[in-house]
């Protein structure tokens, strides 16, 4: 029989998980990490916009992702990132770093799917 955390350690818990699906949202609508989007005049388009995006719901998909975060208890196992205009599926661990601005890149989602094998180059996001 499973035995039930103590309420404050439960509470805590929850508190945690919370502030984490915030951030996760508030980066996912650009609320926040918002100045690391730019764009050249002359450049990107409709077509590459959804060629982007393609490209990313395919990873999302592929990977079991979600960009609000899961239920409570279901704990991601990977994230999907851009950086370098690449999008990349990396571990947890690496997406929670962008999260908290100790690596580089942008937070597109949390992933159920297990760590595919590393890639060198990444998926071209443009």
């Amino acid at each position: 029989m499973r035995r039930k955390p103590p309420l404050p350690l439960a509470l805590g818990l929850s508190l945690v998980k919370s502030v984490v699906l915030l951030v996760v949202v508030a980066l996912g609508f650009g609320l926040i990490g918002g100045g690391q989007v730019t764009a050249s005049p002359g450049t990107g388009g409709a077509d590459q916009i959804e060629e982007r995006s393609a490209v990313i719901e395919k990873a999302m998909a592929e990977h079991e992702c979600s960009t609000t975060g899961f239920a409570a208890g279901v704990i991601p196992r990977s994230a999907l990132i851009r950086r370098d205009d690449r999008v990349r599926q990396v571990s947890f661990d690496e997406g929670w770093d962008i999260v908290t601005g100790e690596a580089p890149g942008v937070l597109i989602a949390v992933c159920l799917g297990e760590l595919a094998m590393p890639r060198t180059s990444g998926v071209p996001a443009s």
